[in-house]
């Protein structure tokens, strides 16, 4: 912007390269270490990656979650679909950061035996927007999905990378 002969910028929007490249490292570092506690069923540690004031656009009802209350719900249910193992990779990982923002998405894996015995694997894509708070990112808002068959009105599950 500019006022006068006096330029003025936003300061605390701007990374450099390098500060840029830390920033997305430790994001990385968050986003996988999330999908290694969701191996581990570790409830504690999933819900670590979420800020207090999450919004979650989810696969399951209801349209949106508020708070972290109903984002527990919903990885506790997953847990207890799949008694054994269930397995969560992120893939296609794409980062863009700020100094106090930063836009993520990916292609996700999740694949297990459920109690049935039915195997299911499934692909998702995952978006999120981190927030910084002092030296940590969190989720502030998170987006899960599948494709939709719209001419048939039913999600495309088939569908991989």
């Amino acid at each position: 912007m500019m006022l006068g002969s006096t330029h003025f910028f936003m300061v605390s929007s701007v990374l450099d390269q390098a500060q840029r490249a830390e920033a997305e490292a430790l994001i990385s570092a968050r986003v996988h270490a999330w999908a290694s506690a969701i191996v581990a069923k570790d409830i504690e540690r999933v819900m670590s990656l979420y800020s207090a004031d999450l919004v979650s656009f989810d696969l399951d009802p209801p349209l949106r979650y508020a708070g972290t209350s109903n984002k527990r719900r919903a990885w506790e249910q997953l847990f207890s679909l799949f008694p054994a193992t269930v397995s969560y990779e992120v893939t296609e990982l794409s980062i863009t950061a700020g100094a106090d923002t930063a836009f993520v998405h990916s292609l996700n894996h999740v694949a297990g035996r459920r109690t049935s015995g039915q195997v299911s694997e499934l692909w998702l894509r995952w978006t999120a927007c981190f927030r910084r708070t002092g030296d940590a990112w969190f989720v502030t808002h998170d987006h899960a999905s599948v494709p939709a068959e719209l001419t048939q009105g039913r999600a495309a599950l088939d569908l991989a990378p």
